[in-house]
């Protein structure tokens, strides 16, 4: 399975809502295509929070993230 490579400088374990607020937004921007303003981050994190079971998102496959994402673009 492929995993997100991003990492957000805290250790394993220390995952938290606030450390899957930043790996969405640094996963967001990493793009270069998109700010953070384009998603509404706290729906990615809580949708992706149900899928992962954990506020660890390196576990899930990147499309599945992607299309998460892709579901909370603002208009």
């Amino acid at each position: 399975m492929t995993t997100f490579g991003l990492h957000s400088g805290h250790p394993l374990g220390d995952s938290t809502r606030e450390t899957a607020v930043e790996f969405v937004i640094d996963a967001i921007e990493s793009t270069g295509a998109a700010t953070r303003d384009d998603f509404d981050i706290d729906q990615i994190v809580t949708t992706a929070h149900a899928l992962a079971d954990d506020w660890d998102f390196r576990s899930l496959r990147p499309d599945t993230f992607w299309r998460v994402a892709s579901t909370f673009i603002r208009a």
